[in-house]
Order: C-alpha cells, then structure tokens, then sequence
C-alpha cells in the first residue's frame, strides 16, 4: 500500500477532525501545516506530531512532497488555495462552502477536471443514517416523491469572529449552514431545476458567546424553494436565531415518509401500507405506521470523510459526491442570494449523473397514472 502524504492549510478548529481521523488510516500522514500566522501552524503541527509547518501555503505545496491537501481555512480563502493546489497536480480535500462565488466554483470544478484529479468537496453526507435513508427511497416503501422539507437551524455561531463580517467570509447562513441541507436534498433526490428565495440579515446586532455584542452584516435567515423538474418543491430552511438546533431532512412520497434525524430518530420511516422488515415500531410526531430501521453499517472507504477520500485517491475514482454534485449544490445557494435580491426565479444550469445507480427517476412521476 502506497502511503499518502498530505498537507494541511487551516489551522483552526475545524482542522482536528481531519487529523484525527487521518490518525486512524494506514499509510496516511500529515506531513506539514500550514497557516497565516507561523505561530499558529506550529502550534497545530506540535498538538498532532506534525515535522513541518508554514505560514505560506504555495512555499508549503512547493518544497514538500505532498499527495494532496486538506483545506480549512476561512471561506473566502478556499478558492486561491484549491486552485494553487490543482495547478500544481495535487488531489483537494475542501472545506464548506467550496467557495464563495458560484465562478470560482465552476473555475474550481473545471481545473480539477482538467487535471484528472480528485476534487472532494464538502459537506459529506454519507453517514449511515443517509445511507440507510437511500435504500428506503423507492415506490415500494413511499410511493411516489410529492416533495421535501430540509433544515439547518441553529442559535448563530458563538464566536466573536470573521463569521459576522461579510467583508471576510463573503456571506453568512447560506455559505456556513445551508450548504448541509441543500446537500443532503440534492444527494438524495438528484438534480434540481429552479430556486427562488428569501434572505435577510434579521438580527445585525447580536449578543454571542461570553455576552459580548457584535455588528453583523451578514444573511442570518434564509427560506428557499427548489423545484425539482417533476414539479416537487422542497422548502430548505436555515436560521441563526433559534433557542435550539434543528438538523432535519424529511422526504413526502404519496404512501410514505422518510424522516432523518427527525425529532429524536436518526431515522424514521412511515410507511403504513408496506411494513419494513426487521424493523422497531414507532411513533413519529404522533403518527402510526412508523419504523425505525436497523442502519446499515459504513463500509470502510465510507465511514469518515478522510477514509473516503483516502479510498478515493486510492482507487482513482471520484468521490459518490463528485464535484459535479457540490457545484449544482452551490449553483442553488448562490442563484438563492440573487433571488432574493431580484425577487426572480432562477432556473439552474448545473446538472449531474446520480451517485445511487438504485435511483429511479420514475419516483417523480406524479401525472402518468392515478396515484
């Protein structure tokens, strides 16, 4: 087994998941770090037994021998590295958002493919809840999709930091929360064809953690309807101002439902005509006719982001959730914020050939037949 060298650019919090995870790989070791501030690249590189480190992440990509990259840094950042990167010949492993213009997005995806490397952009939705989620969405068990509703609500991010200030991190709801619920629809359902949108800043003086005050200019509260080509509508949802976080995806087919991550269930499947097999009874929101299904376990290249993009430098292959994919995820969040600031509706340029061979587009055909 070849072993894999990999750099990281980033170095805050969310940096430690993928070095820890890495830790648990064979053949996989971060070799250098990289930071804006020497001092926070080495602090980061010394907590994780790391030999080198850098405050210039072109200096880093040129003197080391790397694979591929890992790269957490702010969002507005994202682009310049990636595409240094790819340039260069490495496979990227990139943060959410994948960048905070949809150009740089399509310039991103383009470069990759150009270069015949491995582009994995997050989110990753592959947890064994979706994945089990996924062999439930079929006619049998929901009958026909009717539509769709997604969430990310959450208080607000509680640090003091460039999340709140626009001319730093280019945006806010949209790019740091509704990238996870329009992932997660668009993995699960396919292609899109339209969005139309509402996006406001709704709290701009905001109390965060500790009880200090800030000054935000950023989008805090986001409701979007994308319009699938049958005519289903799923509204996603994403707020910084609730008491609470809310992490739901609930699927309406015209026999069923498929709830994840819904009001205690990780999973939760009504479908009172057809009984799923090997499964525990339930109540969901008070109704009847509701399994739990056991979840399916990750298979290895699946488990965490790192061993499945590690599989896939491994195998040559592109990630299920291919760059393809997170552009038309993205295509969906930017044409929201130019919705919401023309009051139009825009009908979507991206596309992408389903990840799940399983998945039968049949599903939307609501016309054909009495249903």
């Amino acid at each position: 087994m070849k072993p894999l060298k990999l750099g990281m650019v980033g170095s805050g919090d969310i940096s430690n998941r993928f070095f820890e995870q890495a830790a648990r790989l064979e053949q996989v070791t971060f070799v250098a770090t990289c930071a804006r501030h020497m001092d926070n690249a080495e602090a980061k590189a010394r907590k994780y037994n790391i030999a080198r480190w850098y405050d210039d992440y072109i200096t880093m990509m040129d003197q080391e021998e790397l694979d591929a990259i890992v790269v957490t840094t702010p969002h507005s950042v994202h682009a310049e590295v990636v595409l240094a990167a790819l340039e260069r010949g490495l496979h990227v492993l990139n943060e959410k958002p994948m960048a905070t213009s949809f150009e740089d997005c399509q310039q991103m995806v383009a470069l990759a493919e150009a270069k015949n490397r491995i582009f994995m952009s997050l989110p990753y939705d592959l947890n064994p809840a979706f994945m089990t989620a996924v062999h439930y969405l079929n006619e049998s068990v929901i009958g026909k999709i009717t539509g769709a509703d997604v969430q990310l609500n959450i208080p607000g991010p509680g640090r003091d930091n460039w999340y709140y200030n626009r001319e730093i991190s280019h945006g806010g709801a949209i790019l740091d929360c509704m990238v996870y619920p329009v992932s997660r629809l668009i993995s699960l359902l396919g292609p899109a064809q339209s969005v139309v949108a509402e996006v406001n800043t709704l709290i701009p003086k905001r109390i965060v953690k500790d009880g200090k005050r800030v000054n935000s200019d950023v989008d805090d509260n986001v409701t979007v309807i994308v319009t699938f080509p049958g005519g289903q509508q799923a509204i996603v949802r994403t707020l910084w101002g609730t008491s609470f976080s809310m992490n739901n995806t609930v699927i309406y087919g015209r026999k069923g439902t498929i709830a994840i991550n819904d009001s205690g269930f990780p999973l939760v499947i009504h479908s009172p005509g057809a009984p799923i097999p090997d499964a525990e009874h339930a109540t969901w929101r008070g109704i009847e006719g509701c399994y739990i299904p056991k979840l399916l376990p990750s298979e290895s290249s699946e488990a965490n982001i790192m061993s499945h993009f590690v599989h896939c430098l491994r195998t040559e292959q592109q990630p299920k959730q291919s760059a393809q994919l997170q552009l038309h995820v993205h295509e969906i969040m930017f044409r929201a914020y130019q919705s919401a600031e023309s009051g139009e509706r825009y009908n979507l340029t991206t596309t992408f050939k389903h990840w799940n061979p399983q998945f039968d587009d049949r599903i939307f055909d609501t016309k054909s037949d009495y249903i």
